[in-house]
């Protein structure tokens, strides 16, 4: 039913725009979290279970990318009831995934299988999906510090501006990283090169709150 033309017609757009609307950013793909994603995965594949086809909690906004090229129909069971790929919209990524900022690849949390399934299934280290994020954590402490320069001189739309460019550049997911990172115990060794006020903004509590952090 999923391939007929009535249904790709009448029932694809309006689950791929409701999606749309719920993604973060300029409708980030649910996986690798780069911009412009526009299908519709079934999280648990069809080959893999006909009957979640048209359930909601097994329909994902994805890139093509994560979709087709890399994803595809793999799966695999975690052992109990679950998928062993990580599940955006029941488990906070990061409990997993670990992202090197300034060299944008992605290694699994020790002793995560989850971690290292979802990169190797997403290709999530694959081409120049690192340099692209490192280039995203490049401009993210020029952000930050637009962002204080705007709050210091009671310059709302700049504030709003540069929430903006964090929230909707190409793999955001850079920046939800580092938020996370910053409220870790090992927060002053990671951003040791760093000035110390990102850290410190990294942390504030307007800022994370305006991120729904």
């Amino acid at each position: 039913m999923w391939d007929r033309s009535s249904v790709r017609r009448d029932v694809y757009p309006p689950i791929r725009e409701a999606l749309e609307e719920m993604s973060p950013g300029l409708d980030c793909c649910m996986y690798c979290g780069n911009h412009m994603a526009d299908t519709v995965d079934h999280f648990v594949p069809k080959s893999r279970c006909a009957l979640r086809t048209f359930y909601w909690p097994n329909l994902l906004l994805a890139c093509s990318t994560c979709n087709s090229r890399f994803k595809g129909s793999k799966h695999r069971s975690d052992g109990l009831v679950g998928s062993l790929l990580i599940d955006p919209t029941r488990e906070n990524p990061f409990d997993h995934l670990d992202l090197g900022l300034t060299s944008g690849i992605y290694r699994p949390v020790e002793g995560s299988p989850k971690g290292s399934w979802t990169i190797e299934v997403l290709g999530l280290n694959a081409g120049k999906r690192p340099r692209a994020r490192s280039s995203a954590w490049l401009n993210l402490p020029d952000d930050l510090m637009g962002w204080a320069d705007a709050r210091s001189s009671g310059d709302l739309k700049g504030m709003k501006r540069k929430l903006y460019r964090m929230l909707n550049q190409p793999f955001a997911d850079v920046c939800f990283a580092a938020l996370h990172k910053a409220a870790t115990e090992e927060a002053h060794q990671i951003f040791a090169e760093e000035d110390p006020q990102v850290l410190e903004l990294l942390r504030d509590k307007e800022l994370r709150a305006a991120l729904q952090v």
